[in-house]
């Protein structure tokens, strides 16, 4: 079955849109391992899929991941682990494949440009401040205003 490029550009555009819109991403997973597909690009690769919906997902293993189970990750941890993890490993990344499993194959260091330009400048910075705090915990980040301090007497 081919796929028009627009359809396939169109659904990449579904997944960036949904993706930051829940702040959720979906994979299939089964023993601890994400569900792949073969490159079609680049016969050395192997390309990690995800989804933007539960039912996309749901939808892949209709074909051949039926032993895989629906899971989903913060889109937190999929731009900052799972994107950077792959570029190092230098596998490639498909978002919301059809049933068929077909798709776009991303570049994931392109993917999570695209997302965080996508989400916009405060949801972005908001992103980046929560990975300074992972990756340096002695970063005390600012105080939220809607705390009390915990040596303020209790309100009477």
């Amino acid at each position: 079955m081919i796929m028009l490029a627009a359809d396939a550009n169109a659904n990449r555009e579904r997944f960036i849109a949904r993706a930051i819109e829940q702040e959720t991403v979906w994979f299939l997973e089964h023993d601890e391992s994400a569900a792949y597909a073969d490159s079609n690009e680049d016969e050395e690769a192997v390309v990690l899929l995800f989804w933007s919906d539960r039912a996309y997902a749901k939808r892949a293993r209709k074909t051949e991941f039926k032993e895989f189970e629906v899971a989903e990750i913060s889109l937190f941890e999929f731009i900052f682990k799972w994107l950077s993890g792959m570029a190092d490993d230098e596998v490639l990344v498909g978002v919301n494949w059809t049933g068929d499993l077909i798709g776009l194959e991303l570049d994931p260091e392109q993917l999570q440009d695209d997302l965080l330009e996508a989400m916009g400048e405060e949801m972005s910075a908001t992103y980046y401040d929560a990975l300074l705090a992972v990756l340096d915990p002695s970063l005390d980040p600012a105080p939220d205003p809607t705390e009390k301090a915990d040596d303020e007497p209790p309100a009477v």
